[in-house]
């Protein structure tokens, strides 16, 4: 047998890829890393995962574990960085699904509900993506990861007077990533069609009754 050649087997894309996402689930994490991971097993990019994508995503929930629990208040910044940067490896989001050309077809998802401890600022950010347009292109995994800056934009604001720049700036990148403002979408070639909901007829009625009086 030739030295130089590799015997590559490749684990055929089937959904039990998927069931064995769950193998590697750990109870201990933090409950937003359980969230991440299994947002994973539910979302239908993982349908192209292969053993290899399911053992890394464990290395990087388990260090999104570590980021949130490390401090009970506050976050590494260079912890949360790698970690946001880690996930798009995985089709995290639909800004990077669309920059990497994977389309998968958009799906009924399950939105869970804002935390209690969050600050408020948090709370109506995380709560604001249910209702924009882009959340029509949303999987599991994007509400998850939502979840997580969620957490992170809660913390960053509690800090007060020590609030930090850079993780400012993080937290901005990930809502990027998240397709939360026209520039992001217009980026990731995103066009949301603004539906008119003006009663016209009341409108009209108004000017001209406006118009009557006018020339009265």
């Amino acid at each position: 047998m030739n030295k130089d050649v590799i015997d590559l087997k490749i684990a055929p894309k089937h959904y039990a890829n998927v069931a064995k996402g769950r193998d590697g689930f750990d109870e201990s994490w933090h409950p937003i890393a359980q969230r991440i991971y299994l947002s994973f097993v539910e979302s239908p990019q993982s349908f192209f995962f292969e053993p290899s994508d399911w053992a890394q995503l464990r290395l990087v929930v388990e260090s999104a574990h570590i980021s949130l629990t490390r401090y009970y208040d506050r976050v590494s910044i260079d912890m949360v960085t790698a970690v946001i940067d880690a996930l798009q490896d995985f089709l995290t989001t639909e800004a990077t699904r669309r920059r990497v050309r994977v389309a998968v077809e958009p799906a009924p998802v399950e939105w869970p509900a804002s935390e209690e401890h969050w600050h408020e600022i948090a709370k109506a950010w995380f709560e604001s993506l249910a209702k924009s347009g882009q959340a029509a292109f949303y999987q599991q995994s994007d509400i998850a990861f939502a979840t997580y800056v969620a957490e992170v934009m809660d913390r960053y604001l509690s800090a007060g007077i020590k609030m930090s720049g850079r993780l400012l700036a993080l937290i901005t990148k990930a809502c990027g990533l998240l397709l939360t403002t026209e520039a992001s979408r217009r980026i990731a070639q995103m066009e949301l069609t603004k539906v008119e909901t003006r009663d016209i007829d009341a409108e009209v009625t108004k000017l001209m009754e406006q118009y009557a009086t006018a020339i009265n």
